[in-house]
């Protein structure tokens, strides 16, 4: 029972650092598209359709940095090879913010790797964009 408790406290840790960046960088990517929107006189329908390119090119982005670039990238499992978990300034934000500042941080080898937190981001801009038209009625 102790083996089960540790790897569910494993993956609680995980997908909260996840989580956190997800919504740091979706928080982060709202408000640059609204700045962007009412600064150019679109208001928040511009801003709204900013969002939503930057989504797709978020996840385009990541899309390309997930992919392997020879077979060395690849283990025997065909899976890819974790590489450098450099530290970009987002997510030293997001982990700088409640609750994840207090929160020990997972291990290195449990970390979903900062590829797949930017897609999972991107995905998160887009749900973003789709909340903001079909629940707050900017459309």
């Amino acid at each position: 029972m102790d083996s089960l408790q540790r790897r569910l406290r494993r993956h609680a840790l995980v997908w909260l650092d996840v989580l956190a960046y997800v919504l740091t960088v979706a928080a982060v990517a709202t408000v640059v598209a609204f700045v962007v929107g009412i600064a150019t006189g679109g208001g928040f329908l511009r801003g709204k359709a900013l969002l939503f390119v930057m989504g797709w090119g978020v996840i385009a982005y990541a899309t390309i940095r997930l992919w392997p670039t020879s077979p060395e990238d690849l283990d025997d499992t065909g899976r890819s090879v974790p590489g450098d978990v450099a530290s970009s300034r987002l997510q030293r934000l997001a982990r700088a913010l409640p609750p994840v500042r207090w929160i020990e941080q997972p291990a290195v080898d449990d970390r979903v790797s900062p590829e797949g937190k930017l897609f999972l981001a991107g995905c998160g801009v887009l749900v973003t964009s789709f909340l903001l038209e079909t629940q707050f009625g900017v459309a």
